[in-house]
């Protein structure tokens, strides 16, 4: 196995008190583009028995908010880092995608972003590239976007009805294991080299899983593994090593920040038993808004879905979210529908401080859509992690929604920090037409919001 980084090399110790009994000590061995840790991530309590702490990253737009373009741009830097490895030329516009993650202002977003548009790198051979579900579907997506000759994946935790897995992978220290591709053979029925995606590496073992699954069905040569962090053990990557050499493969991993952790310690922290009876809460107001009269339709999939309790959506998929494959020929079709459904969105601003919430894995072309809604927006997703919140200084998380996922009521979702920003509305995002029943949950949780906006894209 290689792992591949410019040879700057800035070795650093931080500990990180994530709460009064626990500690996570983080030694960072690889920063190649000087980045610090504070622009890329901060520490949390995680509620898993598996893992007790989690990394709350500063530029995925998952777990907090964030402006639209940042992902998108740290995304370009990921792919800039994949692209220097694969061809040792320099990406285009690296240096301003560099600024606009270390600081974040307003000039250096909009000078990013106009760079990110209109990237098209090659390289020598076509490249599938796979995002992980959930948390980094739109990182994966965003990687892409900065290739042609390329084709896009993500895995899904949804469930389709009728429909043949592709590709079928566990993720072990995830509250939720399963996951499932489902774009047809032909994305992976090649010798095209295949580059996975994820927003953090902590073992490798789940890259190691999806490969695996790809070796039984599609086998080929090489591999590259990209993630935003990458914190495996010496352990870990003698464990890659004995899978390259079992499985006759190459593998490649390419990180922002490379080191390893160390933890010390438990949360020592009690889950809220505290209930609130969603009874005797009046749902709020809310608007739907639909999306049908944009003069520049996505086509739909029609697949149907079920839930965990059996209930069956027949409601179509859009088509260009990656979860069925999508090409390089589809990324200005992207383009153009988010421009427009943004614009269009715009119109009903009220306020000046607005919060657009991806759902689950619904994230890229939410916040795609939310860079064209104007100033002071805000984006983030709703998410399956569980995190403790403390409303105390230097903690990223100070306060939860908790609520059944619309999609699944079986499965709990989270939104953070919503109700500390004061926002003056809300855009929640979905890929399909979500039932009023199933909306109360959430529609709950913000209650006291002076606008709230259900947005359908299909």
């Amino acid at each position: 196995m290689k792992t591949l980084h410019s040879s700057i090399y800035y070795p650093s110790r931080y500990t990180h008190e994530v709460c009064e009994t626990m500690q996570v000590h983080v030694q960072i061995d690889q920063n190649p583009y000087e980045l610090s840790v504070e622009s890329l991530y901060e520490m949390a309590a995680r509620i898993n028995k598996k893992r007790s702490f989690l990394f709350v990253s500063k530029v995925l737009g998952k777990h907090i908010s964030i402006p639209p373009q940042l992902p998108l741009i740290a995304s370009a830097l990921l792919a800039s880092a994949y692209y220097e490895g694969k061809t040792s030329k320099q990406m285009p516009g690296k240096e301003q995608l560099i600024e606009a993650v270390k600081d974040g202002s307003t000039k250096n977003l909009q000078t990013a972003y106009s760079i990110v548009q209109e990237l098209h790198c090659q390289l020598d051979e076509p490249v599938v590239f796979i995002g992980f579900a959930e948390t980094a579907t739109a990182l994966g997506h965003g990687v892409f976007d900065c290739f042609s000759d390329a084709t896009y994946i993500h895995s899904t935790r949804e469930m389709l009805a009728d429909e043949e897995v592709t590709l079928y992978f566990e993720e072990e220290h995830s509250h939720a294991t399963d996951q499932r591709c489902y774009a047809p053979e032909q994305y992976l029925n090649n010798d095209h080299s295949i580059c996975l995606v994820d927003d953090e590496i902590t073992t490798g073992k789940t890259a190691l899983n999806i490969i695996a699954s790809i070796q039984k069905r599609f086998p080929r040569k090489e591999y590259t593994i990209l993630s935003l962090l990458d914190w495996r053990s010496v352990e870990d990557q003698q464990r890659l090593k004995a899978f390259e050499k079992l499985h006759d493969v190459r593998i490649t991993t390419y990180a922002l920040l490379t080191g390893t952790i160390q933890l010390e310690g438990t949360p020592g922290l009690a889950e809220d038993a505290s209930v609130i009876d969603e009874l005797v809460v009046k749902v709020p107001d809310f608007e739907r808004i639909s999306l049908k009269s944009l003069p520049i339709p996505l086509p739909h999939y029609p697949y149907s879905s079920i839930d965990s309790f059996g209930f069956k959506n027949d409601s179509s998929y859009l088509s260009l979210t990656g979860r069925f494959g999508i090409s390089s020929d589809n990324k200005e079709d992207v383009e153009a529908y988010c421009q427009s459904a943004g614009e269009y969105l715009r119109k009903y601003r009220t306020g000046k401080r607005t919060l657009c919430l991806g759902t689950g894995e619904f994230m890229h072309i939410p916040m795609k859509t939310a860079v064209y809604m104007g100033e002071g927006v805000s984006y983030h997703s709703t998410t399956r992690s569980p995190i403790f919140p403390i409303d105390r200084e230097g903690y990223p998380i100070k306060s939860r929604m908790a609520f059944e996922s619309p999609e699944d009521p079986a499965t709990m979702n989270y939104a953070y920090n919503v109700s500390d920003m004061e926002y003056d509305e809300v855009f929640l995002f979905f890929e399909r037409p979500i039932d009023d029943n199933r909306l109360e949950p959430i529609l709950r949780q913000f209650k006291g919001l002076p606008a709230i906006y259900i947005v359908d894209f299909t």
